[in-house]
């Protein structure tokens, strides 16, 4: 998986979870999906922990609406300083 089909994937699970009736079993698809992509070959040098954390954690965001905050904020932080890898 590249850089910038990784940021696509998480963003659209960012922007799954972040509209007003948000599918959460789209979202736990979506994120089980990405993991098995990344699964499938080495492990990317761009990739960082926090990746596989919030790609792993969707059940704890959707039931812990403070811990999804900061899980949202820190995948928009990830995001942003990817761009600039990826550019």
């Amino acid at each position: 998986m590249t850089l910038n089909e990784l940021r696509s994937a998480l963003q659209a699970i960012l922007d799954a979870e972040q509209a007003a009736d948000v599918d959460w079993l789209r979202v736990e698809n979506l994120c089980r999906r990405t993991l098995r992509v990344l699964s499938r070959g080495p492990v990317p040098d761009y990739i960082d922990d926090f990746v596989y954390v919030f790609l792993d954690d969707a059940a704890l965001r959707k039931e812990d609406k403070d811990y999804a905050q900061v899980q949202h904020e820190r995948l928009r932080n990830w995001l942003e300083g990817s761009e600039i890898i990826s550019r």
